[in-house]
């Protein structure tokens, strides 16, 4: 490693030679010493060492020189140099030059000629120790934010070899580690070995595979630093930085630290994508969960639909005839005792009236049964168009019809029943080629207020349509 120089300027050789000569007996161990004989030659040395690069922490100058005096040159090395520190040696300065060159470069110490060589030493040991001790802190600072810089990287959106890519470039970006060059490894997903996750530095080259390293093994090669997380190391950074032994790094404290903080970014790291992966699978769950809800919530509601149809086939089958679609027996007596209840609360005159198809039994002899369901659908057609809405109709077997007719008259019933009566005779049926004419028979009864049940008027009207039938057929015959 390059010592560090320290820079004498004067315009007097001999004087330099005796600077040299007393700083090389006291401080040629860890520093050299460089000789200017003008200001421009001492910039000019600056700048060369600057480039190698070389430390100047201090600089001993003359005040009165030709062409650039020592304030001056000094304020132009606080401009290239702020770290260093400077040592007027004059015996020709003033009071107010040397507080000038306080006030605009920051002199460190002012030295009478001639000097005591004890008390060059003294200053001059005293401005190293300063100088030291200054670059110590700007290196803790530095170091400090690096850290800090690097543990941030935590909260940040990126993704993991975003994060460590980011982290070893800021660690990298450190004075003391120009030049070096980093790696982070972490376990592939069987554990055997460490993959390369990221590098960084100038001309980084660092193997893909590395056998895996535990804590301990990684105290046994300085370059090495174990990514542990509650005692298990979970990782490794590598470090390399050409003509420097790790052995001399004053870095051991930083980079553990910095390799406990990136093992901390990469746990939480995993932690948030096991916690993403389990909000997804979480998600899924809930989606398929849903989807079968949803296809049970589907299906209950066909079979919802089903019972539904099917609770409506069964009471149209429970209150319907199958062939007609008018009123199977038992439900129109059903109706018949509600409606009657009704009339006789509010004192409604009710009607009812019983129909008998003539000579039906020949229709089914000679054309057929399906001729004669054909014809009694066809019945039940015209009595439902030539009957009024609130009017009850039924079939009550075989050929027999019936209707009840709620606030209907003896009068009414009969216009209507006649209707019916020509309406049939009128109408000429069509099945299977064969042309079909037929006549109903029809009795009526009035409903007595006092009557209770249906009964007695379903009776009466019986009767009327067995005097129908005795007497010629195709009328209507009314008994009270």
């Amino acid at each position: 490693m390059t010592k560090p120089v320290i820079l004498c300027v004067d315009d007097e050789k001999l004087v330099l030679t005796a600077l040299k000569s007393q700083l090389l007996h006291h401080f040629g161990h860890s520093h050299r010493v460089e000789l200017a004989q003008s200001a421009e030659e001492a910039l000019e040395l600056l700048d060369e060492l600057a480039a190698e690069p070389c430390e100047v922490p201090l600089i001993i100058t003359d005040y009165v020189m030709p062409g650039m005096y020592g304030d001056e040159l000094l304020v132009r090395v606080q401009t290239k140099s702020p770290q260093t520190l400077s040592v007027m040696v004059t015996g020709q300065a003033t009071a107010d030059a040397v507080g000038e060159a306080v006030n605009r470069a920051g002199l460190f110490r002012y030295i009478a000629k001639p000097w005591q060589e004890n008390d060059l030493r003294l200053t001059v040991s005293t401005a190293l120790d300063s100088y030291q001790q200054a670059r110590l802190i700007q290196r803790r600072d530095q170091q400090r934010q690096a850290l800090a810089t690097i543990i941030a990287l935590a909260l940040e959106p990126d993704s993991l070899e975003q994060q460590l890519t980011k982290a070893l470039t800021t660690l990298l970006a450190l004075p003391d580690l120009a030049g070096a060059r980093a790696a982070i490894y972490l376990p592939d997903s069987d554990g055997t070995q460490l993959l390369r996750q990221v590098q960084a530095g100038a001309e980084a080259r660092f193997p893909l595979h590395r056998a895996p390293l535990s804590a301990a093994g990684c105290e046994q090669d300085p370059c090495c630093f174990a990514l542990s997380y509650q005692g298990q190391a979970i990782g490794l950074l590598e470090l390399q930085q050409p003509g420097f032994s790790p052995c001399q790094w004053e870095l051991q404290e930083l980079l553990t630290a910095c390799a406990d903080s990136l093992a901390g970014i990469i746990q939480l790291k995993q932690y948030h994508q096991a916690l993403e992966r389990q909000n997804r699978e979480l998600e899924q769950t809930v989606q398929r969960r849903t989807q079968a809800l949803q296809e049970a919530l589907e299906q209950q509601a066909r079979l919802n639909d089903i019972l539904l149809e099917a609770n409506q086939k069964l009471d149209f089958y429970a209150s319907k005839d199958d062939l007609t679609a008018l009123h199977n027996r038992r439900f129109f007596m059903q109706l018949a005792r509600s409606e009657l209840e009704r009339a006789r609360r509010y004192h409604h005159p009710t009607t009812f009236m019983m129909l008998d198809l003539d000579f039906f039994k020949e229709i089914n002899d000679e054309f057929g049964h399906m001729a004669g369901d054909h014809v009694l659908q066809q019945v039940a057609r015209i009595l439902e168009s030539e009957s009024r809405e609130p009017d009850i109709l039924g079939r009550l077997g075989g050929e027999e019809f019936a209707i009840l007719s709620p606030e209907s008259t003896l009068e009414q019933a009969t216009q209507m029943a006649e209707r019916i009566c020509e309406r049939i005779r009128q109408t000429t049926l069509e099945f299977d080629g064969h042309e079909i004419r037929l006549t109903v028979s029809i009795g009526i009864s009035e409903v007595q207020a006092d009557e209770e049940t249906i009964d007695a008027a379903m009776s009466r009207a019986d009767q009327a349509l067995y005097r129908s039938k005795g007497t010629g057929r195709n009328q209507v015959t009314i008994t009270a």
